[in-house]
């Protein structure tokens, strides 16, 4: 099995890693994140951009945004 990515819409793998930004960075913000983590920056997205067709896909630090949740009892 290959860990090269491929492009959820082409098929292609002419994908580049990107930070997206905008009049500073992208982040994410769990809704339901622990009180504490409101007033704090969220976590930063990434993309990857296919140089094929344009499409983006954005990702985050999954193990950061589950930090961010409360824990359910």
């Amino acid at each position: 099995m290959s860990d090269e990515k491929k492009c959820l819409r082409c098929g292609g793998q002419n994908l580049v890693p990107c930070e997206l930004q905008s009049t500073g960075k992208l982040y994410a913000r769990p809704k339901h994140a622990k009180f504490v983590t409101i007033f704090t920056t969220g976590v930063l997205m990434y993309a990857d951009v296919c140089f094929d067709c344009g499409h983006a896909e954005m990702f985050v630090d999954v193990d950061k945004v589950k930090s961010m949740m409360k824990k359910e009892s």
